[in-house]
């Protein structure tokens, strides 16, 4: 076999304000990158953000290349929300989805996966009186 070039990683928003998507997402990688020396990423370059309509598959995708680690090491990374329901109408096969699936619902509804991880990523809520104190005034996020 050959060694795959690039990592496809799902998002999982339904633990996020609405106001999240992929596409904000996206916007913030850079700057999230550039706060956290630690994580050794010394470049992100998002070179795609495409909407619903643009792949007709009624799901915001995008594309970005991270350069990580020492030596650099270029990574392409492409990025989708996790899909939970989907629906088909009798005029159209490509299906409403819903895309603040569980991660659950997402892979259990594809055909196969070999070779992935998930991981259950989220915000959490802050309880100080603005409504975001500790982890969630810093913009940290959690794997669980």
């Amino acid at each position: 076999g050959s060694v795959p070039d690039d990592l496809d990683l799902s998002l999982c928003l339904r633990e996020c304000d609405p106001a999240v998507t992929v596409a904000t997402v996206m916007h913030g990688l850079p700057g999230f990158a550039l706060e956290r020396p630690e994580l050794n990423v010394s470049s992100v370059t998002i070179t795609t953000i495409l909407s619903d309509a643009s792949k007709d598959k009624n799901v915001d995708t995008a594309k970005a290349h991270l350069v990580v680690g020492s030596p650099p090491e270029r990574i392409e990374v492409d990025f989708m929300p996790t899909i939970g329901e989907e629906t088909y109408d009798e005029f159209n096969r490509v299906p409403e989805r819903d895309v603040r699936g569980t991660p659950e619902q997402d892979a259990l509804r594809r055909d196969l996966t070999i070779g992935a991880m998930l991981l259950h990523v989220f915000q959490p809520r802050g309880s100080g009186p603005s409504g975001g104190g500790g982890a969630a005034a810093h913009r940290v996020w959690r794997l669980r």
